[in-house]
C-alpha cells in the first residue's frame, strides 16, 4: 500500500502540473497527457481517451431507477446553490440547512469597538494531526467536526465524551476513525476521497471520491450515532473521467436544500475534451440535484434548473476548468466558486442570491482564463466574469474557502477567506458596495504546496487543512 506521504507527494505534484500539461498523440489514436511534474523534474505519461456517453435520469422530480453514469461525457456535479423556482431562496438564505445555530455576525471587542482588519493579527492553531486531510465538515445539529483524508478515511474530531472550552477535543479524546473506504479509492494524481458533507438533518453522510478505476463517484451512507454505516452505502451518481486530473469533487448542500457538486473539465490541458462550453455534459460544470426524491431511488432534477430539456439537466452553471472548493455564504446565501487557472490566472466567481444564483451562468473556460481571452473569439451573453483574479506571480492554484460568519474574530466578519495551494498563504476578500473586491493578506500560511482545503464549523469558525498532515483553526491574536 502506498504511504500517506507518497500519496501527498503525488497529489501535490499533479496539482502543480495542472497548469502546464502537455498533450500529444499515441500510436493507437488516444490522447497522451504528459503531466509535467516540477517536484521531480520529469513527465509522467497518462493515457486517456475521450469520454463515452452516459445515461441520465429523466427530468422532473425523480431520478430513474438507476443513477449510474456509464463511461461518460458528462462531468461530476459541483457544489453550488440554487433553487430558482423561487420557493425558498429568500426564506432560507440566512441559515445553513439543518443547523441549530443561527447565522453569526462578529461581536465587538470588550471595549465596544470592532477592530479593523488591518489591525488584526491572525494565527493558525493546530487542532489535529491526521495523515492527508482533505476536507472538514460540520454535522448539523451537533458540535461535531468530521475530517476526510485523501486515502479514504473519515475521522471524528469530537467524540461524544465532549469538547474543551475552545472547541477542541477534550483532554484524552483523540480523533477517531469512524469510516474507511480506502479499498474503494484510487490514489495518486488528483485522485482520492475528495470531499464529504452531511445532509441538512445530519442523518446521512455524502462522500465524493475517485474509485479504483479513477472515476468520480458520489456516495451516501446513513449515520448511526456518530458512525457512518459504510456497509449500507449506495452510489448516488457515477461519472467516468477521461483523465486523472481536474476532478473537482466538492459536494455541499445549498440553502435550497439541494445537493451541489462541482466537476472539472475532464483533465489534461487546454480543455482537450471540449467540455468547458458544452452544456450537455457534467464535466466543467456546477451541478444541482435533489438527492432524495420521492420514491427514494436515484436522484431528481430540481424545478428551476436552467437546462431541464437538455442531455445534462443536472447542470446549473458551466464553463469551469477545475472548481476547487466552493461555498455558500451562510448569512446571505451567495455562492462563491474558486476556479483553478491554467497558464496565468486564478479566479473567484460569485453567483449572488439576489440574482437567483445566476442560473445557466457561463464561467468562461476555455474562452477566458480569468478575465483574459484564452481561446476563440466569441463572448457569450451568459458569460459571468470573476469578481477577483490573481496571476501566477502571486501563486499558482487557488483554494476556495468561506465568507467568515463566526463570532470569535470581529474584524473578519463578511470577509471571504481563501488561499493559494502553492504558496500556502491565506488571504481575504472584502467586497465594496460596487462589487469590487479588495485583497487582504492575513499574514498566516501553511507549508507550501499543501493548502488543500478550508472548513467551517457549526459556529461559523474557519479551519485550514494542510495535506501534509495538520488541521488548523484560524484565530486572532489577542492585542
Amino acid at each position: 500500500m502506498r504511504s500517506a506521504r507518497a500519496t501527498v507527494t503525488l497529489f501535490a505534484a499533479t496539482l502543480l502540473a495542472g497548469a502546464c500539461a502537455i498533450t500529444s498523440g499515441d500510436p493507437d489514436g488516444r490522447t497522451v497527457v504528459e503531466q509535467v511534474d516540477p517536484a521531480f523534474g520529469g513527465t509522467t505519461p497518462v493515457v486517456t481517451a475521450p469520454p463515452a456517453l452516459r445515461t441520465v435520469p429523466p427530468t422532473g422530480t425523480t431520478g430513474g431507477a438507476s443513477a449510474t453514469i456509464r463511461p461518460a461525457s458528462t462531468a461530476p456535479s459541483t457544489d453550488g446553490t440554487a433553487g430558482i423556482d423561487g420557493s425558498d431562496a429568500a426564506g432560507t438564505a440566512g441559515t445553513q440547512p439543518g443547523s441549530t445555530t443561527p447565522p453569526q455576525t462578529s461581536a465587538p471587542s470588550a471595549d465596544g469597538n470592532v477592530p479593523s482588519l488591518a489591525e488584526t493579527r491572525f494565527e493558525l492553531v493546530p487542532v489535529a494531526e491526521i495523515d492527508s486531510p482533505v476536507a472538514l465538515a460540520a454535522r448539523p445539529g451537533t458540535g461535531q467536526r468530521y475530517v476526510a483524508t485523501l486515502t479514504g478515511q473519515v475521522w471524528l474530531l469530537d467524540p461524544a465524551v465532549g469538547r474543551d472550552d475552545d472547541g477542541g477535543a477534550a483532554a484524552g479524546t483523540a480523533p477517531q476513525v469512524v469510516a474507511d473506504i480506502g479499498s474503494k479509492v484510487s490514489q495518486g494524481c488528483e485522485n482520492g476521497l475528495l470531499d464529504i458533507t452531511f445532509s441538512p438533518d445530519g442523518e446521512q453522510l455524502y462522500l465524493s471520491y475517485t474509485d479504483t478505476a479513477r472515476n468520480s463517484r458520489i456516495a451516501v451512507m446513513p449515520m448511526t450515532g456518530e458512525t457512518p454505516q459504510t456497509g449500507s452505502s449506495r452510489i448516488l451518481l457515477a461519472l467516468d473521467q477521461p483523465a486523472c486530473n481536474h476532478n473537482g469533487g466538492e459536494v455541499t448542500f445549498g440553502p435550497d436544500g439541494n445537493l451541489w457538486i462541482g466537476f472539472g473539465d475532464g483533465g489534461g490541458a487546454n480543455d482537450i475534451f471540449d467540455q468547458g462550453q458544452d452544456r450537455d455534459t457534467l464535466l466543467g460544470a456546477m451541478l444541482r440535484i435533489d438527492p432524495d426524491p420521492p420514491g427514494g431511488r436515484g436522484y431528481g432534477i430540481p424545478a428551476g434548473n436552467p437546462f431541464p430539456s437538455g442531455s445534462a439537466p443536472e447542470v446549473w452553471a458551466y464553463g469551469a476548468r477545475n472548481p476547487w472548493r466552493f461555498s455558500f455564504d451562510r448569512l446571505t446565501g451567495d455562492l462563491w466558486i474558486a476556479d483553478v487557472g491554467q497558464n496565468r490566472i486564478e479566479e473567484i466567481h460569485v453567483l449572488p442570491t439576489a440574482d437567483g444564483w445566476s442560473p445557466g451562468a457561463n464561467l468562461g473556460w476555455p474562452l477566458f482564463e480569468g478575465n483574459e481571452r484564452f481561446s476563440g473569439s466569441e463572448t457569450p451573453a451568459d458569460l459571468v466574469f470573476p469578481v477577483y483574479t490573481y496571476t501566477h506571480d502571486d501563486g499558482c492554484s487557488v483554494t476556495g474557502g468561506y465568507v467568515y460568519r463566526g463570532s470569535a474574530i470581529a474584524a473578519l466578519a463578511g470577509t471571504y477567506v481563501f488561499g493559494d495551494y502553492c504558496t500556502g498563504n491565506l488571504w481575504g476578500l472584502v467586497r465594496g458596495p460596487d462589487g469590487t473586491a479588495e485583497h487582504i493578506d492575513l499574514g498566516v500560511s501553511v507549508p507550501r504546496n499543501t493548502l488543500v482545503s478550508f472548513g467551517e464549523d457549526a459556529d461559523g469558525e474557519l479551519y485550514a487543512l494542510s495535506v501534509a498532515g495538520t488541521v488548523f483553526r484560524l484565530t486572532a491574536v489577542e492585542p
